[in-house]
């Protein structure tokens, strides 16, 4: 799998799937994430239509994962593709620790960099004050952080 295309679908596909669910937001942010790589439109409506089969029958996603990783030589775009994988992980407005163990399994499978991967994922928060991460209560709306003045 040497193709950029195929290799952004079926990372941010994993992400998608982690957390049980296949949202139509998440969809949209690969298609709109894609677009923005300049990758072609019908190329990744039909990638992403194989990859979801191909990763219903996977019986080891983290393996798969990896496979996928080493097959991405280019640090630049090991770097889109992790990207691209949080904005997926975040497109619901919620981080669940399922999305955060495929993101931890993709950071490793393109030998990313754990800080810079924190750091890429308060920076998306940080900039949407709407995303709820699992097991915290911190409300850092707009409206709780007023009545605390």
């Amino acid at each position: 799998m040497a193709n950029f295309n195929q290799q952004l679908v079926a990372l941010t596909m994993a992400t998608l799937r982690a957390d049980g669910k296949m949202e139509a937001a998440e969809v949209e942010v690969i298609k709109h994430v894609a677009k923005d790589l300049e990758c072609d439109d019908i190329e990744i409506t039909q990638l992403l239509m194989q990859e979801n089969e191909k990763q219903s029958k996977c019986n080891d996603i983290r393996a798969y994962i990896a496979e996928v990783g080493k097959t991405v030589d280019n640090s630049d775009d090991k770097q889109l593709i992790m990207e691209a994988c949080i904005q997926v992980a975040l497109a619901d407005k919620e981080l669940a620790s399922k999305e955060v163990e495929v993101l931890l399994t993709v950071c490793n499978a393109l030998e990313g960099n754990l800080a810079r991967m924190i750091c890429d994922i308060a920076i998306f928060v940080q900039n949407d004050r709407e995303i709820k991460i699992e097991g915290s209560d911190a409300d850092f709306t707009e409206e709780f952080v007023e009545e605390e003045n």
